[in-house]
């Protein structure tokens, strides 16, 4: 589900070196070079930016605290990578990355193409990952004239096929966000009391989030009336007693984003809200059943509509998602929408959510897992309607 994401990330940013050692990017880089030698390129670039950034922190460790980087991969060298810092945050760049050749750019398409020439790779074929999806216009153009001998090819959908299994790090990076987001959740229904705020609630589980190094926190609420109309940011909206509320957070902790969302009432829940409680629980079911390997994610889509079986709460779900892949980009491929050819692999990670409205009510069910060919692990599994302690 897309929210607005910071211009300027604020929290933890450091490299758990326990978490993620080396060891783990050596055996990326060498994955990259297996690629980069079987598409027969001389080089690849490997683009991100502070919004999305999965392509090079999963080569380099390094994440953008504003604006983008780029990394250089020759098939026949050392890597290099571009930050938007300046001369003096070299040394603290260094202690976020593994590459050793950092160098900073205030212009980006002039010192690619100086770093490119210093390499001797100005007639190169290069991969492109990253870069024609989200590279401004003006520094292609820049790029493109400074190197008119060279050769650009589209790489991006291996590097997307490559992440999307993840291996044994970063399972242990996802379980520490996860762990976060079920705390900052798991608090909403300690603390929430008729009379408070959705902004009071909503500090609150931020809170939980970075004191447990959160890089990376998005929060949005409905409380009351809300709930029959949409989830927003946390505003000056005052909960009653009888209400429910809808939370969705995801955090982001060395990286890895993890993702849930639960429904909580300030009193017994309603029928009506009962009712809808159990459609979405057991939409979300019908995915995580169908969430095996080599599943085709239109069919998981189908099975989630099927079992919602209300035009309007359909209607709803589908314009928040139904979900998705989640790793170091909040929302990843695949995507679990209509008409999709993609087939889920071994490890995969998804994000999935039932959110909806119907006539002036609302649930919020969201759960992350692990695809595993005997059935999906759960990293933060769905609950609700939760009565909130009084």
């Amino acid at each position: 589900m897309r929210t607005m994401h910071p211009v300027l990330k604020r929290g933890g940013l450091f490299w758990d070196r326990e978490l993620l050692p080396p060891a783990c990017y050596a055996q990326r880089f060498a994955r990259i070079k297996a690629l980069i030698d079987e598409s027969q390129d001389d080089a690849w670039l490997l683009y991100g930016d502070v919004e999305r950034y999965g392509h090079v922190a999963w080569f380099s460790n390094f994440l953008p605290r504003t604006r983008s980087a780029l990394a250089l991969v020759p098939r026949e060298d050392d890597p290099a990578i571009l930050l938007s810092v300046g001369q003096r945050d070299i040394p603290a760049a260094k202690t976020l990355t593994w590459i050793d050749d950092v160098r900073p750019f205030s212009k980006l398409g002039t010192q690619l193409c100086a770093l490119i020439k210093d390499k001797g790779l100005t007639r190169a074929c290069f991969g492109l990952v990253g870069v024609e999806e989200q590279l401004a216009l003006a520094d292609w153009t820049d790029i493109t004239a400074g190197l008119p001998d060279a050769r650009w090819e589209t790489r991006t959908e291996a590097v997307s096929r490559l992440r999307q299994s993840k291996d044994e790090w970063e399972l242990a990076a996802l379980r520490r966000s996860a762990a976060a987001v079920r705390a900052a959740l798991d608090l909403v229904a300690d603390i929430a009391r008729p009379g408070m705020t959705t902004r009071e609630l909503g500090a609150a589980a931020d809170r939980v989030l970075r004191c447990r190094a959160a890089e990376d926190v998005r929060i949005l609420i409905a409380g009351g009336a809300q709930c029959g109309a949409s989830l927003r940011p946390p505003d000056d909206q005052v909960v009653q007693a009888g209400d429910t509320i809808m939370v969705y957070v995801t955090g982001e902790v060395q990286r890895y984003w993890a993702e849930g969302a639960r429904t909580f009432t300030l009193g017994p829940a309603s029928p009506t809200l009962l009712v809808l409680a159990a459609r979405a629980a057991e939409a979300l079911a019908a995915m995580r059943r169908a969430a095996v390997p080599g599943a085709s994610v239109s069919d998981i889509w189908a099975r989630a509509n099927a079992a919602l079986d209300d035009p309007e709460l359909r209607a709803s779900a589908n314009a928040y998602g139904l979900g998705h892949g989640i790793g170091l980009d909040a929302e990843e491929a695949p995507f679990i929408t209509t008409g999709s050819n993609e087939l889920l692999v071994e490890g995969a990670t998804l994000a999935l959510r039932i959110i909806g409205h119907r006539a002036g009510h609302g649930i919020a069910l969201g759960e992350m897992i692990v695809v595993r060919a005997r059935g999906a692990d759960i990293l933060i599994e769905s609950s609700g309607p939760v009565l909130c302690a009084r």
